[in-house]
């Protein structure tokens, strides 16, 4: 079964979260431990032998890099980086998506870059990220009103903003998850997918899905019935709702997906 996953807050988190029980470190940045799974969702991906994880991340090909030892010790070879836009296999971006996400984006390249020099003229290099031509980011303190600003003076049929704490990311409106999500299943032969995600950027992922796991805080963005409602520590919970689902499955996947979207 294929499934996608975000990673930050879904299936990792920063160290500066205080979550009970083991940790089992999946990245170092800077020479100390950055990011953790639970030691529950760890042993559940390490047993496992029925989904096939596909992570479906906005992070960069070289963020996903600090990960990809952790998550290739777990047999995953694939991940779609970039909020979609790249795929790697064991690493090395895929020459075909690359060059179909260019032609996919073509249409939204003006304002993209448009939205990139705007932004050069406005913070320092060094808190302006930009290392594809998919996606950049700015690390700031002020996020939420330069948030406000580039929705305000960008065209939003052709970018997307989105914001979290410390940072604001510009994308190609065409490249998003349920973008991705899609194009790598009817690449893969894939009947349906599960998807698994915890914010904004997982939206347009989860709603493609056939069925999906989402914190309390996202459901009415997603239609009732693909929608599995996940409440604690996230990732495990996603573990413990995807245990369940393996035992409706026992019917078939075509019958659980029919049953699931009625």
């Amino acid at each position: 079964m294929l499934f996608f996953t975000d990673l930050d807050n879904t299936l990792i988190y920063s160290h500066r979260h205080c979550i009970p029980g083991d940790r089992v470190w999946v990245e170092m940045l800077n020479g100390r431990n950055q990011s953790f799974m639970t030691a529950r969702t760890a042993g559940f991906y390490r047993a496992q032998d029925w989904l096939l994880p596909v992570p479906l991340t906005t992070r960069n090909s070289q963020q996903y890099a600090r990960l990809a030892p952790a998550l290739e010790a777990l047999g995953w070879h694939d991940a779609l980086v970039s909020n979609g836009a790249v795929l790697l296999r064991d690493g090395v971006p895929d020459p075909e998506w690359w060059a179909e996400s260019l032609e996919i984006s073509g249409r939204d390249r003006s304002e993209y870059n448009a939205a990139l020099e705007l932004v050069r003229g406005m913070v320092s290099p060094d808190s302006l990220v930009s290392r594809d031509p998919f996606m950049f980011y700015v690390k700031t303190g002020s996020a939420a009103e330069l948030y406000s600003f580039l929705v305000r003076e960008t065209d939003a049929a052709h970018l997307a903003v989105f914001r979290d704490s410390r940072k604001v990311y510009c994308l190609p409106r065409s490249l998003n998850k349920g973008a991705a999500a899609r194009r790598y299943q009817i690449r893969s032969g894939h009947e349906g997918y599960i998807a698994a995600g915890d914010s904004e950027f997982d939206i347009p992922m989860l709603r493609a899905a056939d069925i999906c796991l989402c914190p309390e805080g996202l459901p009415d963005f997603v239609p009732a019935g693909k929608r599995i409602v996940c409440s604690g520590v996230f990732s495990d919970t996603i573990c413990d709702r995807l245990t369940e689902l393996r035992e409706t499955l026992s019917g078939g996947r075509s019958a659980f997906f029919q049953r699931n979207n009625t």
